[in-house]
């Protein structure tokens, strides 16, 4: 017999004897995730007995984790912004720090809606569609256009979008960011690659070989997406219109440079739950 108590416990030491970080948090993670408990059943049901198929289940995820498989990709969703993304291989795993941008974004949006009665946002490097469908869950005035190069992204990102029942203010297309957009929006919003070709070597396990290298890669310098970006957006803004983006911690002042060449103002700067610099919000000068 096994009991719920039980296989916590040996998920935690697995964790703990792999050197990984938080055994005890993604060892719950896993169990609430997978087994469907909740997290006061693994407070208060510790001598419930495990069936036979959720032991294996179980056990197959220590296996997954052990090797570096990251907790939610093996789940294969993550919440963000209060709501369930379901993941792919060809999407990020969207994290807790770019909830910052649809925080910053997010009274624009509202704004927009109010005076204008809808706000249009295009959502550059969509991946799941986490940005974009928060800001549209969040505002039922605002529609959005979700950009990327891999079809399997987009595809993952409707169907979050349908599973969330935004998908008639949520359409998708595939482009290399601007190469096949025509339309005027009031919101562009963009987590870009911003990783450097000499910190990729660098990376954990978890991200090398779980997030899609397209939406890591930022070029030599890391800048490569911001200066496609601040070049092409301003065909695509609206009057009035702003920009909010992601970036890297030590990346504020040169993406601030590389847009101001383009003409923007810098309006608001945020730092993410670590107190470091994560979203840049531009206007046109």
């Amino acid at each position: 017999m096994m009991t719920l108590s039980d296989m916590l416990n040996e998920m935690k030491q697995a964790f703990e004897d792999a050197g990984i970080d938080g055994a005890l948090f993604e060892s719950k993670a896993l169990l609430t995730g997978l087994l469907g408990f909740t997290t006061v059943d693994v407070a208060t049901k510790r001598d419930l007995e495990l069936t036979s198929d959720q032991i294996d289940q179980a056990r197959a995820a220590i296996y997954q984790r052990v090797k570096g498989k990251p907790v939610y990709r093996i789940l294969g969703w993550r919440e963000f912004y209060g709501l369930k993304f379901h993941l792919s291989e060809a999407t990020l795993e969207p994290r807790p720090d770019t909830e910052i941008l649809v925080d910053v974004v997010l009274p624009y949006v509202a704004q927009f809606a109010q005076d204008e009665g809808a706000c249009k946002i295009i959502d550059l490097g969509t991946g799941t569609g986490a940005i974009a469908l928060s800001l549209l869950h969040n505002c039922a005035r605002a529609t959005a256009l979700g950009v990327d190069q891999a079809e399997d992204a987009l595809m993952t990102a409707r169907q979050n979008a349908k599973n969330l029942g935004l998908e008639s203010r949520f359409q998708t297309i595939t482009s290399n960011w601007f190469s096949k957009v025509s339309d005027k929006y009031h919101i562009v919003v963009s987590n870009p690659p911003y990783i450097t070709k000499s910190e990729l070597a660098d990376l954990s396990v978890e991200v090398a070989d779980h997030d899609p290298m397209l939406a890591l890669d930022g070029g030599e310098d890391g800048l490569d997406a911001y200066r496609i970006l601040a070049a092409d957006i301003p065909n695509a803004l609206l009057p009035g219109g702003i920009t909010g983006v992601e970036i890297g911690w030590r990346q504020a002042e040169a993406v601030t440079d590389i847009f101001a060449e383009q003409g923007f103002s810098l309006i608001a700067q945020h730092k993410d739950l670590a107190g470091r610099d994560r979203v840049l919000l531009f206007e046109m000068k």
